[in-house]
């Protein structure tokens, strides 16, 4: 207990500050979005926030869901480091709980807002094409 009082300023640290969410796309009662703005990139890997914004809150309070995601463009795989659920729209009201994850490696399922997610991160021209639809 003692260790995650001692981490939980060091990780709130490594959230960023204010985000531009650029819209993904939506389905099912929520919409996604990534903050291309905090993108890092390290050889064949991404990381980057994401934000999947739900319609209303779920049963345990949490209407939005900020996610660290980190993607490897080259073999479709992901994985989640960081995930907080908040009571309002775009991350914004109570933490309603957020922990740091060591999350497995995981196909990107084709169709999904995931993959969607992953071609704007990875791909350079879906990127821009996204960024200048946000202005």
């Amino acid at each position: 207990m003692k260790t995650w009082l001692w981490m939980t300023p060091l990780l709130l640290l490594s959230l960023p500050a204010s985000a531009d969410w650029t819209y993904v796309d939506g389905g099912d009662g929520y919409e996604r979005y990534v903050d291309l703005d905090n993108l890092n990139r390290e050889g064949r890997r991404v990381r980057v926030w994401e934000v999947d914004d739900n319609d209303r809150p779920d049963h345990t309070g949490v209407t939005s869901l900020r996610s660290r995601t980190e993607y490897d463009c080259m073999t479709h795989m992901y994985r989640i480091t960081h995930l907080s659920g908040h009571s309002s729209h775009m991350t914004q009201g109570e933490v309603v709980f957020s922990e740091a994850i060591d999350g497995a490696w995981e196909p990107v399922t084709p169709g999904t807002l995931g993959e969607a997610s992953m071609q704007m991160v990875c791909d350079p021209d879906e990127r821009a094409q996204a960024q200048s639809r946000s202005q």
